[in-house]
């Protein structure tokens, strides 16, 4: 029936909203569908970074679909249930895409800490229902600012957003 149309109960306007506004701040990156893995169909794209031994990908998890892998979709067109910057060794053999961080627009929201682990903290948005992961690693604080705004989390590339 889900071929016919969007399942009822699943459609919120402020998610729609969400995915233009990451689709808007990132330049309107064309994702690679990597692998399917429990249920979710993972999506990747390269962004530039002058990082020697690391690289920095955007990643979109999606319900699982049946594209094949390899396949290619807009991001605007991924209806995420977690988005990810996240900087890694891995060197995957996909397209680079390019894009200005801005300190502008509807992602420059604050975020304010809910809690800290020795690997991650979290944090809430006030004005968009996102839960916000930033992740230690070895080059990043482990202490983290109680309060900032998504834009500077994002640009970490330590981060993980899920849909509240």
């Amino acid at each position: 029936m889900a071929q016919y149309g969007e399942v009822l109960g699943t459609y919120n306007p402020i998610y729609t909203k969400i995915y233009e506004d990451f689709d808007s701040y990132f330049n309107h990156p064309i994702m690679t569908k990597m692998y399917d893995q429990n249920g979710y169909s993972i999506y990747m794209t390269k962004t530039y970074c002058l990082l020697s031994t690391e690289c920095r990908y955007i990643i979109a998890i999606i319900l699982q679909n049946k594209m094949p892998i390899g396949s290619k979709e807009k991001l605007s067109e991924l209806p995420w249930v977690s988005f990810q910057t996240r900087t890694l060794s891995e060197n995957h053999p996909i397209q680079s895409h390019s894009y200005t961080p801005t300190r502008k627009g509807p992602l420059l929201a604050k975020i304010y800490k809910t809690s800290a682990t020795p690997e991650a903290a979290t944090y809430k948005c006030n004005t968009l229902p996102l839960i916000i992961t930033l992740l230690v690693t070895k080059q990043s604080s482990s202490e983290y600012q109680n309060e900032g705004h998504l834009i500077s989390a994002l640009e970490t590339y330590q981060t993980i957003i899920t849909l509240e």
